[in-house]
């Protein structure tokens, strides 16, 4: 039980000289708002980001399928329908790049304005046939600047995210990126149902439409108050970290220890140059947060999200009830990510990631069996067969979803921003955004050259191969890091690394 908070929670500001340490507050400081308080402070920005994120991803199949955007575009190839959908990654792979030193200089707080402003630039670049430019090229570079966008944001915001929340709702609070990402792909598919299958010009507006949320993110992001982490790291102001952090936390919850948590966390993280994250005693922690990143999207996650239209072409009668199906995915999609964010933080992260490996590779197995039980029985009976298997291969792809969106779509955001001390933890997450990127870019930008070359069955069974890959990973070198403050994590898992280096040395 916790005393209740003294009448003077003041804190003198004391600032020492780089290296020398900082001096503790001299009284108990306690915090002074309701947890729910808290979380809708630190979530407003992580809810936009997201909803922003998810239209101006989620739109772009949809509107690749409808009969008015062939005809608008002379029929594009496949090719160009891939480069079209992996503008977007690889623009994110620059902001991804460059997000790190952009956060590290700046603030994760100025980082989110700069990408929300990417945002908004690249959904007007995109709303430009709507006044009658038929080239291609607003379509590239508008996916390209919102790509840009997006990969400085999910730099930024898991990193502020983890580093204002408390330790026993951190993992929900991360896991909310992706809730919110959920949100915006299952609201664009929505919109694109009723707008895709009535109107003609319904395509650019679907384009648009990824405009609106950006300018909440927009407006949510000059909100934003600085990470006291940040602050601390950059010897700016203690009382100014203090007090950022007492308007975050409960009365039950004790600032001044945190406050000196992360000081010692600062302060141990300055012998550590930026240039040495593969020195032996970070390398674990960076191979491992790196390879969960790639993995989140080298499953397969974005084969369904973003060709869902496309596939499900292939197995059900027309392009309305493409649409409609493709609405149950995103609903899917928000519900299971309603779960996680609830058991992300009971359960625990490992056990998450164990636990979504399995039934996503079991979901790819049964698709690759529906979609050749369909093709199968189109070629021998139109009739009620290949309608119950195409509706099988749809079920399927449900499966996957909610397996992924309990698992490795929140789970992947909390592991690089829990395993490496704070000096070096915006190098590292930027590192493990661009390798995500790089993956998802692989992925948008060759899966329907992979189905032309193996058909549907074989890049199933393909994604199924990576997705087990990815599970022995998982149960062989991915630690448990729920319960544990960022500090206590990372400073657990460098005294294992120390541990085993001394071992090694030793024999």
């Amino acid at each position: 039980h916790r005393h209740p908070p003294p009448p003077h929670t003041s804190t003198p500001s004391v600032r020492m000289p780089r290296g020398e340490g900082y001096e503790s507050p001299a009284p108990t400081v306690f915090g002074e708002v309701s947890q729910a308080h808290a979380i809708f402070s630190i979530g407003l920005v992580p809810l936009t980001f997201g909803l922003a994120f998810g239209f101006a991803f989620g739109n772009v199949g949809g509107a690749m399928s409808c009969t008015a955007f062939g005809e608008y575009y002379g029929q594009p190839d496949t090719s160009t329908q891939q480069l079209i959908a992996a503008m977007l990654p690889m623009g994110a792979i620059v902001g991804s790049i460059v997000g790190g030193t952009i956060a590290d200089h700046f603030g994760r707080s100025n980082a989110s304005v700069i990408s929300a402003t990417l945002f908004v630039i690249g959904c007007i670049v995109l709303g430009l046939p709507l006044w009658g430019v038929r080239s291609i090229a607003p379509l590239l570079i508008g996916r390209a600047k919102i790509g840009g966008g997006a990969g400085i944001a999910f730099m930024s915001v898991p990193a502020y995210v983890c580093e204002l929340s408390a330790s026993s709702y951190r993992g929900a609070m991360a896991s909310s990126i992706s809730l919110s990402i959920a949100l915006g792909f299952f609201c664009s598919y929505i919109f694109n149902w009723f707008v895709l299958t009535d109107y003609s010009d319904g395509w650019k507006w679907a384009m648009l439409i990824p405009l609106f949320p950006s300018l909440l993110f927009l407006a949510a992001s000059f909100c934003l108050p600085r990470s006291p982490r940040w602050i601390l790291l950059k010897d700016l102001s203690l009382e100014r970290a203090t007090d950022i952090l007492k308007r975050l936390r409960t009365p039950q919850d004790d600032v001044t220890k945190e406050v000196q948590e992360i000081i010692q966390d600062v302060e141990s993280s300055r012998t550590v140059s930026t240039s040495s994250l593969w020195s032996p005693i970070h390398r674990f922690a960076v191979l491992v947060s790196i390879t969960i990143m790639m993995l989140q999207v080298a499953t397969g996650i974005d084969i369904i999200l973003v060709y869902a239209p496309q596939n499900f072409s292939k197995v059900l009668v027309s392009e309305t009830s493409n649409l409609f199906w493709t609405t149950f995915i995103g609903a899917m999609l928000v519900f299971s990510n309603c779960i996680a964010c609830f058991i992300v933080d009971r359960v625990g992260r490992r056990a998450l990631l164990l636990f979504g490996s399995i039934g996503m590779t079991l979901s790819l197995l049964a698709s690759a069996l529906a979609y050749h039980l369909h093709f199968k029985s189109t070629g021998e009976d139109l009739g009620k067969g290949s309608k119950l298997t195409g509706v099988a291969c749809v079920v399927a792809s449900m499966a996957y979803v909610t397996f992924f969106s309990l698992s490795w779509g929140p789970v992947a955001f909390c592991i690089p921003s829990e395993l490496v001390p704070s000096r070096i933890r915006a190098r590292v997450v930027s590192l493990a955004a661009v390798c995500n990127w790089v993956a998802d870019y692989v992925v948008v930008a060759s899966y329907l050259s992979i189905v032309e070359a193996i058909g549907e069955v074989g890049s199933c069974l393909l994604y199924a191969t990576i997705n087990a890959a990815a599970l022995l990973f998982v149960f062989y070198a991915v630690p448990e890091t729920m319960d544990l403050s960022l500090e206590s994590a990372s400073k657990s898992l460098l005294e294992d690394a120390r541990t085993t280096k001394y071992r090694t040395k030793s024999t």
